[in-house]
């Protein structure tokens, strides 16, 4: 059951949220070409890059092992 605090917090995150994306669309349509070219091209070698990583982990054996963890009931 949701409280008038529940709504009224969550209605402030929706606008606070709206307001940010408003920000991020103006300066998106404010980029030139080529600022939005390095974006990009910036974006696709930290991809590459964290493939790469992934990869040569896989290949190490170096990809961290998680134990199960047993919940205790009350």
């Amino acid at each position: 059951m949701a409280t008038n605090c529940d709504y009224n917090r969550s209605s402030l995150l929706s606008e606070q949220y709206q307001r940010e994306m408003e920000l991020i669309a103006v300066a998106l349509q404010e980029e030139s070409q080529d600022e939005r070219e390095d974006r990009l091209g910036l974006a696709a070698r930290s991809w590459t890059l964290t493939s790469a990583c992934f990869h040569s982990q896989l290949e190490t054996g170096d990809v961290p092992s998680y134990s199960p963890v047993a919940l205790a009931r009350p």
